[in-house]
């Protein structure tokens, strides 16, 4: 091959892999307006996506609320922003793993400030390794949902009623899930699921994408709602994109490796973290009036439900053995159960 050739071809692959690569991002969010008054809480806003969109929200003039694990890692980032965007920064420390940690954080938000405009339920996780959290439940579920179904109804009484809106971050990986009437038995009991996931092939991914699905869930319940006594709220879901970023937490060394080498192979068919965060960008700059309530947007689009989505029977069974676990624990929320 002569130099030339090799330059040509060269060209090409960088040409192509720019292509690729644009392709893969997706669009950017075209909509953009002045936040000044807004009140916006993005939890796992010290990393990824979440960090994205709130920094894309400061500049926009909103004040946000870091509701972030590390409080240390928070506060330097924070206190690396330009001085426009600190000043409209805050931390307030929220831990997913923990109830106690939940209930601190709604306690403090409803003390602090009047009203929240939206709440975007950013943040997960992703382990090769089950663990069991303070409160009894694998670290996996709690976080990716019980943890944020927590948190919503502990602040649902406490949003702007001219407009507000609660944005949940889950994934396509939904598509995945093996939910399926009965599984309900699994969800206040850590010895059930641990049981039922270390007996599942690709244990890892499909409780992922269960969490996920029931994520969905509580967005269609949270729906229902609001469609007839809190009309000013509107809730949704999305889907932010393939991305490399730190949801994954793994432990063994093979894992990592694999997943390192994962990730070089394959980052030129996935999202990069900025165009990650912009179908929740999206969402937070729509007005409510041009939202579909209970609806899974991707790539800036609503997106229909695949059937499992939108399976009443078995959504209704979750959502009412999820809201019996937290009334259980939490006396004060008054949700009415769907009819089976």
């Amino acid at each position: 091959m002569t130099l030339l050739s090799f330059l040509i071809l060269l060209i090409i692959f960088i040409v192509l892999g720019f292509i690729i690569k644009k392709w893969a991002n997706g669009p950017l969010n075209p909509i953009k307006k002045d936040l000044t008054g807004k009140l916006i809480i993005v939890t796992g806003s010290s990393d990824g996506i979440g960090l994205e969109t709130a920094k894309d929200l400061l500049r926009s003039n909103a004040k946000v609320i870091f509701a972030c694990r590390n409080k240390n890692k928070t506060e330097r980032i924070i206190n690396e922003f330009p001085e426009n965007l600190k000043q409209n920064s805050s931390f307030v420390q929220l831990d997913l793993e923990s109830f106690k940690s939940i209930e601190n954080f709604a306690k403090e938000i409803k003390l602090k400030y009047p009203k929240i405009d939206i709440l975007i339920n950013n943040a997960g996780m992703s382990v090769d390794k089950m663990k069991k959290t303070e409160d009894g439940y694998i670290d996996t579920y709690q976080v990716n949902y019980l943890g944020n179904t927590l948190l919503t109804l502990l602040l649902f009484d406490h949003f702007n009623e001219k407009e507000s809106k609660i944005i949940n971050v889950s994934s396509m990986g939904y598509k995945f899930a093996k939910v399926t009437n009965g599984y309900s038995k699994y969800l206040n009991s850590y010895d059930l699921m641990y049981e039922y996931y270390l007996k599942t092939q690709n244990r890892n991914m499909i409780l992922y994408s269960d969490t996920k699905l029931l994520l969905i869930y509580f967005t269609q319940y949270i729906a229902h709602l609001t469609e007839e006594k809190y009309q000013y709220l509107k809730i949704v879901c999305l889907h932010p994109g393939v991305i490399f970023t730190n949801i994954f937490k793994l432990e063994k060394l093979i894992h990592k490796i694999l997943f390192f080498i994962f990730k070089i192979f394959f980052s030129l068919f996935t999202k990069d973290i900025v165009h990650g965060a912009q179908t929740t960008l999206f969402l937070s700059y729509s007005d409510n009036k041009y939202l579909v309530n209970g609806g899974y947007y991707n790539n800036l689009k609503l997106e229909k439900y695949i059937p499992i989505a939108i399976a009443e029977k078995i959504k209704n069974e979750m959502i009412n053995e999820t809201l019996n676990i937290l009334k259980d624990k939490y006396k004060e929320l008054d949700y009415f159960p769907l009819s089976k």
